[in-house]
């Protein structure tokens, strides 16, 4: 039901895809009537399988709660994170004694990456992850936005001056190798409805993208607290100002988002690191702007709250 494959679902139980289809078919047979619909390339659940899946769903939940009970009461805790880059080294690594600290008897690990890896794979319970919001595989609990700031060097603008902002179109753009629509957005930000074949520098972290835009390879996006640091100094140049990219809808700000594998979402452990980056990381002071995946749709928030009570 979760993967709607068989072969996705094959690697995750770690077998075979036949192994997997003749379970399903002796599951079928026993119950004597279909619970998917086989299609080329997807599964499609019947209205049985939709039964069938909320009590064993609920079944399962209950062992894990079983699990965490246990594990709740053990000495020492494990909890083990898979965080994006940027996340780990300029808000989560600097603020982590704070947590740890009221967790003298925590086993704490944590790994980083860009691309979301299977967490149970890992032996994770939870990651840190960069996307535009809408994990459906996973419990997931919006943070902060990642505010972009479109910066160039001082002398790359000197050489192709911004007089308008269709100058833009003359310039390489350095921007994530992770999928995303910010030069589109920005654009059209600007009012600039042309889109010219442009060279493209995609990279795969911040760190890279921050050291490609210092180098004058182009104009790009960096987070805001970096901008805020490199415009100060004078190293950078923001032509559209610091807050042009507020401008955008929720929908189209890229975020970072706490998810939570669905076996481990009442880990009081897990609870209260969430309730900690929320209210001690990811507060408008800490990080100088307010989020709109904070704040909208209003119901939304309420019931991740109610979740994390």
């Amino acid at each position: 039901m979760r993967r709607g494959s068989i072969r996705q679902a094959a690697e995750e139980l770690c077998l075979t895809p036949q192994a997997v289809s003749q379970q399903l078919k002796q599951l079928e047979a026993h119950l004597e009537q279909p619970l998917f619909q086989r299609n080329i390339r997807s599964l499609t659940p019947t209205q049985a399988a939709n039964t069938l899946h909320a009590h064993v769903q609920g079944g399962l939940d209950r062992f894990a709660d079983g699990v965490n009970a246990i594990q709740t009461s053990r000495a020492t805790q494990q909890l083990y994170l898979y965080v994006s880059p940027y996340f780990a080294t300029e808000f989560l690594v600097p603020k982590l004694g704070n947590f740890t600290a009221s967790h003298p008897n925590i086993d704490f690990r944590m790994a980083v990456g860009v691309d979301l890896v299977e967490l149970d794979e890992r032996g994770m319970d939870a990651a840190i992850h960069w996307d535009y919001g809408g994990n459906t595989e996973y419990v997931e609990t919006p943070l902060i936005d990642d505010l972009k700031v479109l910066v160039a060097t001082p002398g790359l603008l000197e050489r192709l001056p911004l007089r308008t902002p269709a100058d833009l179109l003359k310039h390489s753009v350095v921007t994530s190798l992770v999928a995303n629509t910010l030069w589109d957005d920005t654009l059209d930000l600007l009012g600039v409805p042309e889109r010219a074949s442009q060279p493209l520098l995609l990279l795969h972290t911040h760190a890279a993208m921050m050291e490609a835009v210092l180098a004058g390879l182009g104009v790009g996006f960096i987070s805001y607290a970096d901008a805020v640091r490199e415009v100060g100094a004078g190293r950078l140049v923001s032509p559209y100002g610091m807050d042009l990219l507020k401008q955008l809808p929720a929908k189209k700000m890229p975020r970072f988002s706490l998810l939570i594998k669905p076996d481990r979402k009442n880990s009081p452990l897990l609870q209260q690191f969430a309730r900690w980056l929320l209210d001690y990381v990811c507060a408008e002071a800490v990080v100088g702007y307010a989020s709109q995946c904070r704040q909208e749709p209003a119901s939304t928030a309420l019931r991740e709250r109610a979740a994390l009570a």
